[in-house]
């Protein structure tokens, strides 16, 4: 009876490429911030790599030590190989986002609890006058702890319409915005404001989509 091929053909390809699938995932881990090592509009495997400014260099370095460690573990394998480096690159998906729900499911406490919806959030503005602007902002929350839990929300810097339209440092002027959420609760939070016109010349109104924001509780601060 012939012997049975082995699954591994090089052990130290096999740890190399391993270790740096790993250690991408540590570095780019979406927790407590949601953007922890570099921020971006596109990814690549859920690593930021561009901005409106050009090119993220620390986000090309961790996908190509990314495509490295893919590499490696490929060549390291001499069967399963196409199932095993599949398996590897979904594990590395999906691994991350598991272990932020346990945590913050069982022992996170505070803001480390907060869940934000980035995809549903949304602020809308509406010209009240010459002279002002309404805003109006939906925030999805929900505190998946059991304890309550009041924070401070400000806006991220973003381009929510055009550049010359720099609208977050005026939301701002009037914030930070308190907010509590009960144990378990989800909650549709809505802030209104109002800035003026003066400052957003062109600007007449519309409705901007995945918000991002800045929660704070005493010193502790996330990004989402």
């Amino acid at each position: 009876m012939k012997n049975q091929q082995k699954i591994v053909r090089n052990s130290k390809k096999l740890i190399m490429g391993i270790g740096l699938m790993v250690l991408v995932m540590i570095l780019n881990f979406p927790f407590p911030h949601a953007e922890p090592f570099v921020a971006g509009n596109a990814s690549a495997m859920n690593i930021p790599i561009m901005d409106r400014d050009g090119y993220k260099y620390g986000g090309l370095l961790l996908l190509v030590l990314f495509i490295l460690g893919v590499y490696l573990l490929a060549s390291s394998l001499e069967r399963y190989r196409a199932r095993l480096v599949i398996l590897a690159i979904a594990l590395y998906a999906i691994l991350p986002f598991f272990f932020i729900n346990i945590y913050q499911n069982t022992v996170a406490s505070g803001i480390y609890a907060i869940h934000y919806e980035s995809d549903s959030s949304q602020c809308e503005f509406e010209k009240l006058d010459e002279t002002r602007m309404k805003v109006q902002c939906q925030l999805p929350f929900e505190n998946l702890s059991e304890k309550a839990v009041t924070f401070d929300v400000s806006f991220a810097n973003q381009v929510l319409f055009e550049e010359r339209f720099n609208v977050i440092p005026l939301i701002n002027e009037n914030g930070p915005y308190p907010v509590t959420l009960q144990g378990h609760e989800s909650k549709l939070v809505f802030i209104k404001t109002e800035v003026e016109l003066s400052k957003l010349k062109g600007l007449s109104g519309g409705t901007a989509h995945q918000v991002h924001i800045e929660i704070s509780e005493g010193n502790k601060m996330r990004r989402l």
